[in-house]
């Protein structure tokens, strides 16, 4: 296979899991006061025995400012709606929660995936690719240093958030030499400062991570099935971890692999 064939088909696999995957994500905002919100995380919702979750990374909710309130969008272009529930959180080295949401209406784009789409464990072949739907909650490229400035909030009654949807790899060979990495529970995703969204594209900056904490990793299966001589579909994706941060040295995000999620927040699993 050539590279113009490879990035051809990363091109494909990305818009088709894009497409797919964005009716079960939703940004996640903070109020602290009335009418003005901030970007805050991301995250999926999933559907578990007849009840709506929303699923995210733990810190969503333990950095939480004084009186701050986190609210989702389960309408795309409707109105955020208030977290009201106390989430299931288990933090580092898990790093995950879950919180009950009411119902998500009827005719909204959005939906919840149901429990059998998401893993009982991480098993990704070696060089799958791995997908992601993000939320940055700055306007900020990779490496830029935070500035409260370039925060993405409300301006004129609306707060706008982005959602970029990611194709990338794990880290093969040496794990990150990072405190906060644990390879038993860990993966590392490749997100470099730049990257090419079509085929024959220059490279462009990728945004700053901030703000894609808790979005859902998927994994597409796309060469599992590839390699078994068998059609490929977004339908046969499932999620297999949870984003909560992302380290310079090597260029990669982390995620805390999806049996770890499930044993800690078992009350919203099963």
């Amino acid at each position: 296979m050539t590279q113009e064939e490879w990035e051809t088909i990363n091109a494909d696999v990305k818009n088709k899991m894009a497409k797919h995957v964005a009716q079960f994500c939703t940004p996640i905002s903070m109020s602290d006061e009335p009418d003005w919100g901030v970007a805050w995380g991301s995250g999926g919702y999933i559907a578990v025995s007849g009840e709506t979750y929303l699923v995210t990374a733990s810190h969503v909710f333990t950095d939480l400012p004084e009186g701050g309130v986190l609210a989702h969008l389960p309408t795309s272009g409707g109105e955020y709606i208030a977290v009201t529930e106390q989430p299931e959180l288990e933090r580092w080295p898990v790093d995950a929660a879950a919180v009950r949401v009411p119902p998500i209406p009827e005719d909204s784009d959005i939906t919840a995936l149901p429990i059998e789409r998401v893993a009982e464990r991480y098993s990704a072949v070696g060089s799958e690719l791995l997908f992601w739907i993000g939320s940055p909650g700055y306007r900020l490229e990779r490496h830029d240093p935070i500035s409260l400035n370039k925060r993405r909030h409300t301006l004129f009654g609306e707060l706008n958030t982005l959602a970029f949807p990611f194709l990338m790899q794990a880290l093969q060979g040496e794990n990150p030499d990072h405190e906060c990495f644990d390879p038993v529970r860990h993966v590392a995703i490749h997100y470099p400062g730049y990257a090419k969204r079509e085929p024959g594209d220059h490279a462009t900056a990728l945004p700053n991570a901030k703000g894609m904490s808790g979005s859902l990793l998927w994994n597409t299966r796309f060469l599992e099935l590839y390699e078994k001589g068998l059609e490929w579909s977004p339908e046969e994706a499932v999620v297999c971890g949870v984003i909560w941060a992302a380290i310079d040295d090597p260029e990669v995000l982390i995620a805390t692999k999806i049996e770890f999620v499930r044993e800690s927040l078992k009350n919203s699993f099963t």
